[in-house]
């Protein structure tokens, strides 16, 4: 146990008693549940969209990539993401907070049929399991440290906490808890970053680093790893966009414009942590150059070489991102199973009160398979990056086509889907190491022609589809919606 355990304990304390409280909020409606029945105002809706770009990944895992292989490769995660909320705010906030949605996945079907919204559901869910794990391993790597504990048994512990409160308060208890997770975290990387600066000097610091680290050879040599360092900006900036957790809470603005100012302001804000956390790597670079397991350079640094205070906001910091970003995981995947799965294919009527008790409890299926992947495979910045490769090889283009292209077809979309991702599957399989990143780039490319080529050729119904995506038959929206 060490002096700041007791810190991290009242901070999760805190956090767990803003979602359960929150409860309060849901009064027994699946919708509030779900999207907060569409009522929240911009700067709640940005902070929420910031807490779900800023997490275990663009923190931990970005210093940890930063001081074991250089600058762009931990940069990257921030700039991507931040990347992918101006994509979103510029050409899909506003639309599809316009149309209603509950989820992402009701878009396709809405869109294009019911096949294709389950390809995307089935997707997305692994997808956001892997996002899931990621985060929940920089919180049980960070309360194995302060408690001293086993890394299992605070994976354990962590899960249950974030389980509870997400139970409770669906996207409630995401964003109020977002809302005070993540300043803390604000606080906590620019003050570190301002204070290593102030007392060490940033040119001195940057002296320090070797030259590989810091050079813009990152992106512009593929020997010294440009490609996949663009390829994994990429996969985020784009394959975010199908982010189930940022669009529930575009889908909770109150109206479009908000919707679109919030993804703005959420992007800039994530550049500025995400930049201090870059920086954090490159000074551990000299501050702690011993360090056996890269995932232990953000603690180290923040026990030994930053004032008391600055540290806890730092562990802290690192804690609440990434338990926000658990958290609005955790419940898209549950009410995607409850909603897009279960209700679309079930022949049993499904109620409000039982649509809000399956969102509810299949949470803890969904907490149980994110946290064996954390266990198994406890590396929070590479996950991230395979996450979104997922949906960012075969979901993209449908998604995007569908709301900007009238001439996009249930069946190029198919195409596109199964296309792209078994080519992505292919690429991982037999794809040299020497083009690694191409493995990323190839299969959206070949996926958006796919989309293209095909939706061309089957024309019959694409124009009435896309004036629905708006105006609704009564057969194209989920039976509960009250």
């Amino acid at each position: 146990m060490t002096v700041m355990f007791w810190p991290v304990v009242i901070f999760m304390a805190i956090s767990l008693a803003i979602g359960l409280y929150t409860y309060t909020q849901v009064r027994g409606s699946s919708k509030n549940y779900t999207v907060c029945n569409k009522a929240m105002p911009f700067i709640v809706i940005g902070t929420a969209l910031m807490a779900q770009a800023v997490d275990g990944n663009a923190t931990l895992g970005n210093v940890s990539m930063t001081w074991s292989t250089g600058f762009w490769a931990g940069a990257m995660i921030p700039l991507g993401l931040a990347a992918s909320l101006f994509f979103v705010g510029r050409y899909l906030a506003g639309p599809l907070n316009k149309m209603d949605l509950l989820t992402l996945p009701e878009f396709f079907y809405r869109r294009y049929d019911r096949q294709t919204e389950a390809l995307t559901s089935a997707l997305t869910i692994v997808c956001f399991t892997v996002v899931i794990a990621g985060n929940l391993s920089a919180v049980a790597w960070i309360f194995s440290v302060v408690s001293g504990l086993s890394y299992g048994m605070s994976l354990a512990i962590t899960t249950t906490l974030i389980v509870i409160y997400t139970m409770a308060g669906g996207l409630f208890a995401a964003i109020w808890t977002d809302f005070f997770q993540i300043h803390v975290a604000l606080v906590g990387f620019v003050g570190s970053a301002a204070f290593v600066i102030w007392k060490f000097g940033l040119g001195e610091l940057l002296a320090k680093v070797p030259m590989e680290k810091l050079d813009f050879r990152g992106i512009t040599s593929m020997e010294h790893g440009a490609l996949v360092n663009w390829a994994a900006m990429i996969s985020l900036a784009f394959g975010n966009a199908m982010a189930l957790d940022f669009m529930e809470r575009v889908f909770a603005a109150n109206s479009p414009r908000t919707a679109q100012r919030a993804c703005y302001y959420a992007g800039f804000q994530t550049i500025l942590i995400g930049l201090c956390a870059s920086l954090l790597g490159l000074a551990a670079v000299s501050l702690v150059p011993k360090i056996e397991d890269p995932r232990m350079v953000l603690p180290t640094l923040a026990a030994e070489h930053l004032p008391y205070w600055l540290g806890v906001l730092v562990f802290v910091g690192v804690l609440g991102a990434s338990m926000s970003t658990a958290n609005g995981a955790m419940l898209v995947i549950s009410v995607v199973l409850a909603r897009n799965v279960y209700q679309r294919w079930s022949k049993t009527a499904v109620n409000d009160s039982l649509m809000l008790l399956l969102s509810r409890v299949l949470a803890i299926p969904t907490a149980m398979a994110g946290a064996w992947v954390a266990y198994v495979r406890p590396e929070p910045g590479i996950l991230l990056v395979i996450a979104f490769d997922i949906v960012f090889a075969g979901c993209v283009a449908p998604l995007l086509l569908g709301v900007h292209w009238r001439k996009a077809t249930a069946t190029g979309a198919k195409a596109s889907i199964l296309v792209g991702t078994v080519l992505r599957l292919i690429c991982h399989l037999y794809m040299p190491a020497s083009l690694s990143g191409l493995d990323t780039l190839l299969p959206p490319v070949v996926s958006l022609v796919t989309m293209i080529g095909v939706s061309l050729m089957t024309q019959a119904a694409s124009e009435v589809k896309f004036e629905r995506m708006y105006n609704p038959a009564p057969e194209d929206r989920l039976a509960v919606e009250v």
